[in-house]
């Protein structure tokens, strides 16, 4: 009897120690980190930009993923001459088709397509030394509508929580001029079942 008593005990123990395997979720929350060169109808800057959003795997060999997010960034005039000193931000809302062109086990060449709109506001002519020819500031809000692209390097291993991406090509073109060229490092955190 005592035998049996140190058996189930040495059994149940040994299958609490094993390790767990997580299963996550086809969703995950998407992040993003950047520097751009944006020229819009009336701004001109570089700056950094940040992305956030949900994205949702979808079809059998889950190549393709939906990924609607905000993205923001404030910019500056740094190392531009030929325009007015000033600041600004920019405001985005997307909406995003990610494609795993090639895949190969965990690392994939990804291809990113999407519409997006833009609010951009901020103060033209603030007075600093190279802004001699302006002797005034005004505020300016613009409106721009259009089209996304990148492509990139992704790593996202099944029974890892965290993805990274890596989208040295990205891209955005619309209306009135606007054009935001940007490098982006992101990070998708999955979530659990």
């Amino acid at each position: 009897m005592k035998n049996l008593i140190v058996l189930i005990v040495l059994t149940s123990s040994i299958s609490v120690c094993n390790a767990q395997d997580y299963e996550f979720k086809k969703t995950s929350l998407k992040t993003g980190i950047g520097i751009g060169f944006n020229e819009g109808e009336r701004e001109t800057g570089i700056g950094l930009v940040y992305s956030i959003g949900l994205q949702k795997t979808v079809g059998k060999k889950q190549r393709f993923r939906l990924n609607p997010n905000l993205m923001i960034g404030g910019f500056l005039p740094f190392g531009i001459t030929d325009t007015r000193d000033q600041f600004y931000r920019i405001t985005t809302i997307g909406y995003n088709l990610h494609y795993d062109l090639i895949k190969y086990k965990s690392i994939s060449i990804v291809t990113t397509l999407g519409p997006f709109v833009s609010y951009s506001r901020g103060l033209l002519g603030t007075g600093g030394d190279g802004d001699f020819r302006n002797n005034s500031s005004e505020f300016f809000n613009s409106f721009y509508y259009g089209g996304n692209f990148s492509i990139g390097l992704r790593i996202d291993s099944p029974k890892r929580k965290i993805a990274y991406e890596i989208r040295p090509i990205s891209g955005m073109v619309g209306n009135n001029f606007f054009s935001l060229g940007y490098l982006m490092f992101g990070m998708d955190f999955k979530f659990k079942k």
